[in-house]
């Protein structure tokens, strides 16, 4: 019946996520003993199993602290409702994850700052940084041959393909900010993040109009107004604030993956 595998669905989801804290812990311990590793990281799945349980205890009695605790913790984790393992993520509790998120946007939101704090009007912003910024110069697909394409150009041909940085930040923060959801049924518009980077995006246009009207009076009012949106949705997505000295020079935007042997990646 559709209730059974809804349930049966949601246990593998929970077993899943289970198996992605054991590896992140794995990846954070490299290159400690395998002792130190099995233990630390039995103790750490161990606190994933009890964060079900109201009391720290599975059927109130076992506390998750040995393998053979852990081994039956997560026999009775599959019975848990689903209610209690909600991941807090953009489709609440499916793979795309607060941590995922985090891995996959910090570095080129933090990329977006760095360069829209070089437009800052004070420091008189040459015409290539800002056209640097709202240009199209990012790379987001090289042109390539299609393999095994029999066929003209117009066919096997793909075509570059680019972006500006302001609309990769665009992007990036709303999907940074939409993995921030704690209610699958809730719409983009309804979260605080999300709401927040699009008041930054509302101001950023209009700071962009006031540099293309070469008017720096109204260009400095509209940049600070910006910067202070900016720093709050930087809170709220845990980065550090604009003013920090780590905006001073540029990111790696490559997305981090967390690997553990051969080609299993998140």
């Amino acid at each position: 019946t559709a209730g059974k595998f809804t349930s049966a669905m949601a246990a593998l989801r929970r077993v899943r996520g289970l198996l992605f804290s054991a590896l992140a812990c794995a990846d954070a311990l490299q290159g400690a003993g395998a002792r130190t590793v099995r233990g630390v990281c039995v103790a750490r799945a161990g606190a994933a199993v009890m964060s079900a349980s109201p009391d720290g205890r599975i059927g109130g009695s076992l506390a998750v602290t040995t393998r053979r605790g852990l081994s039956l913790s997560l026999a009775a984790a599959l019975l848990a409702p689903a209610a209690a393992w909600a991941s807090g993520g953009a489709t609440a509790g499916k793979f795309t994850s607060i941590p995922i998120a985090k891995r996959r946007y910090y570095g080129r939101v933090q990329e977006a700052v760095y360069e829209f704090l070089l437009l800052d009007p004070r420091s008189k912003a040459s015409d290539d940084k800002v056209s640097d910024f709202f240009g199209e110069n990012v790379l987001v697909r090289k042109a390539r041959i299609k393999s095994n394409c029999i066929g003209p150009d117009s066919v096997c041909k793909s075509d570059e393909r680019k972006t500006s940085r302001w609309d990769d930040m665009q992007l990036t923060m709303f999907l940074l900010g939409n993995a921030f959801r704690i209610d699958s049924s809730k719409s983009p518009d309804r979260i605080p993040q999300v709401q927040m980077a699009r008041k930054f995006f509302a101001e950023v246009k209009v700071f962009k109009e006031a540099l293309a009207k070469a008017d720096d009076a109204d260009a400095q009012i509209r940049f600070a107004s910006a910067c202070k949106l900016l720093d709050t949705y930087l809170d709220q997505v845990d980065l550090p604030p604009s003013s920090y000295e780590v905006y001073k020079t540029p990111f790696d935007i490559k997305a981090k993956k967390l690997c553990a042997g051969g080609n299993f990646c998140i």
